[in-house]
């Protein structure tokens, strides 16, 4: 279903598009329909762009909302039919942002993306589940395994979108899971405002994450967009 934001792109797209037109019909002569032409292109391109910052605003969002139930679920003690339905949400999630990296740069970008980025979905379910077992040395092992897919998750993105440093990617990626950990060993203490505005931070966080990539796409894609 499309998103709200979507539709008022879309909206105002339709609007430029419209005023364009109208103001075209008022100019005489070749030059003044060579503009329109260059605007028009200018105003198409600028709408692509918008959409693919909307798009990927959406899905990494939802990756840190869908993240947020499954750690809460497990954290509260929720029955296994709850947790594995909030998991599946989680890893369809994850699946559809693969497959957004390869409608733009291949099946083989796809298949590389998509088993790190669930694999660090999984661990990251782990390190709640230490939480929420009080257990740290299985919270530590869950952070090791953690930061190695996050690594290859940057390492991927980096092979497709080179103005996007692998180390910078993993920095922002180790520091957006650092919140979502600290939120959950948060929750688990009782200590809830606390832990909403880490959860907060982590949605802002993201949201910048996904402004970074849009634009590094489409530097890298400049015919696509």
């Amino acid at each position: 279903m499309e998103s709200n934001t979507s539709k008022l792109v879309a909206i105002v797209a339709v609007l430029v598009a419209l005023g364009l037109g109208l103001f075209g019909g008022y100019m005489i002569g070749n030059n003044m329909d060579d503009m329109d032409k260059n605007e028009s292109a200018m105003t198409q391109q600028s709408t692509k762009q918008a959409d693919l910052r909307v798009a990927m605003n959406n899905l990494l969002r939802e990756h840190v909302t869908s993240s947020l139930v499954v750690t809460r679920n497990i954290v509260d003690g929720a029955s296994q039919q709850k947790i594995d339905g909030a998991k599946a949400a989680q890893t369809a999630n994850a699946v559809a942002i693969a497959t957004a990296v390869g409608g733009i740069y291949g099946k083989d970008a796809q298949d590389a993306i998509t088993t790190p980025f669930v694999e660090h979905i999984a661990q990251s379910n782990n390190y709640a589940q230490a939480v929420a077992n009080g257990d740290t040395m299985a919270q530590a092992t869950a952070l090791t395994a953690l930061r190695a897919e996050l690594r290859k998750v940057a390492t991927v993105f980096n092979s497709v979108i080179p103005s996007v440093p692998a180390d910078t990617l993993y920095e922002a990626l180790s520091a957006h899971e650092d919140l979502l950990n600290q939120a959950a060993v948060e929750y688990k203490a009782g200590n809830f405002e606390k832990a909403y505005q880490l959860e907060n931070d982590a949605l802002v966080q993201i949201s910048g994450g996904a402004e970074a990539l849009s634009g590094g796409i489409v530097e890298s894609k400049p015919d696509m967009f």
